[in-house]
């Protein structure tokens, strides 16, 4: 079974990030996949590492949203299978055992405008603490009633090692992607390229090259998309450019494949600290005009040295 969790705190854009997961788990639904919706409220104590990470809107406290998200879990609940989850005591323990790294877990998180510098907190905290698929929704992106048709993965052509999720991430992009057109050769001269424009695939694996960087070869590419395996089963074509910026150049070819869904691994183990927060990954976290599905990297392997 495929799990939303969404992160809840009573602000726009939770409730545009909910909205959204349920767009995609009524997609699921009615596909006969086992899904399930769950309202996350992250309220921890004023002494906790992570109270600065988990702000309410002003006027707001907890017990409203308490008393809120329980009415709004109940009415859910009539649609599907739905509970609600309140992390209260320590963030740092509780929150990573109520999402289980093993299992398909997505956790789902609103992300205010650009003007709104609390946006990085919740983020970054979350992509360093937890193994699980992050499905970042800007607000200004807006509810949807259709599931992403245009997807778009970014690799910088580096290894990587990936969490046991990446599997899960794979089949519900499969599962969404199920494609129950029926196409037909119509008449007239346009007919054909009309029909081939159909077949193409609509997603695309890019890679943005700088100044300092030689172009890549397409074989070297489709080996490291196959190594990360989000795409899994999914036709797709292969897109490379140069670019003065690299995330400029991403988010210029996500408009050019009119793509309505990113995808890439974040970096925050090869890069502690500030240098994670100055990276790529996590621009495109802040920035993507369009929702972000992104997966963190796994933790190193430790070699115990026998005597």
């Amino acid at each position: 079974m495929t799990t939303f969790s969404v992160l809840m705190n009573g602000s726009a854009a939770a409730d545009n990030a909910l909205a959204y997961a349920l767009t995609l788990i009524r997609h699921l639904r009615s596909h006969q996949q086992p899904t399930e919706l769950r309202l996350l409220a992250v309220l921890p104590a004023a002494h906790d590492a992570a109270a600065a990470h988990f702000p309410l809107p002003p006027g707001l406290s907890a017990a409203q949203l308490t008393a809120r998200l329980c009415t709004q879990a109940t009415e859910l609940a009539a649609q599907g299978p739905c509970r609600l989850t309140l992390i209260t005591r320590d963030v740092a323990t509780e929150l990573p055992q109520c999402l289980h790294p093993g299992a398909a877990d997505v956790l789902v998180v609103g992300r205010p405008s650009d003007e709104d510098a609390r946006a990085a907190h919740p983020l970054f905290y979350l992509c360093r603490l937890l193994p699980n698929p992050l499905l970042v929704v800007p607000v200004a992106f807006g509810a949807t009633t259709e599931v992403p048709t245009r997807l778009v993965l970014d690799t910088d052509g580096q290894a990587v090692r990936l969490p046991g999720s990446v599997r899960r991430v794979a089949e519900l992009l499969l599962s969404l992607r199920q494609d129950t057109r029926v196409l037909y050769l119509g008449s007239g001269r346009r007919a054909a390229t009309r029909l081939l424009a159909q077949l193409a695939p609509s997603t695309v694996g890019i890679h943005v090259y700088t100044a300092g960087e030689a172009p890549p070869a397409p074989a070297t590419l489709l080996a490291r998309f196959a190594e990360i395996g989000l795409l899994g089963d999914l036709p797709h074509t292969l897109h490379t450019t140069y670019h003065p910026s690299v995330e400029r150049g991403i988010l210029q070819l996500v408009q050019a494949c009119d793509a309505d869904l990113l995808l890439f691994v974040a970096r925050q183990r090869t890069l502690p600290g500030e240098q994670f927060e100055a990276s790529t990954s996590a621009q495109l976290m802040l920035h993507s005009p369009i929702p972000t599905l992104v997966v963190p990297e796994a933790a190193p392997v430790r070699w115990l040295r026998r005597a």
